[in-house]
């Protein structure tokens, strides 16, 4: 892997399959709302979700001279509150990775889109608890 920290490649690979799973994921929740603003606040979390995943590609194929191949896998939930606490869930536990992340990141490339994607999974984390503070 051209000298760089397996460490940060395993985490870059688990990002791009997460980040996909959850594009899929949200595009789906969002069809299970019919409040405009609770769609809005979702699409946008997924259009970013596809940016990042779109991000974590290109920056693997500079790091590796290859795009990471994997099996997509798909995120279940009962209901559309449910699917808003596991979506929460998953963006808290998105921002701490990329936080751990920043500490081992290989190139200023690197730093840019594993800042980028942290900060805008906080704002998902935030968008959706919006949520479901008006779910209750």
């Amino acid at each position: 892997m051209q000298g760089y920290d397996e460490s940060f490649i395993h985490r870059l690979q688990r990002s791009i399959e997460e980040e996909w799973k959850d594009h899929d994921f949200y595009s789906r929740l969002k069809g299970d709302t019919s409040n405009r603003l609770f769609g809005d606040y979702i699409m946008h979390a997924a259009d970013d979700e596809l940016k990042h995943y779109r991000m974590f590609q290109y920056l693997y194929l500079q790091l590796t001279g290859k795009y990471h191949e994997f099996e997509p896998e798909t995120i279940r939930y009962r209901s559309f509150e449910k699917g808003v606490i596991r979506a929460q869930q998953d963006e808290f536990k998105a921002a701490q990775m990329y936080k751990e992340m920043l500490f081992i990141v290989p190139s200023p490339v690197a730093y840019h889109a594993v800042f980028t994607a942290m900060i805008d999974e906080m704002e998902h984390a935030t968008r959706f608890g919006t949520i479901y503070g008006r779910l209750k």
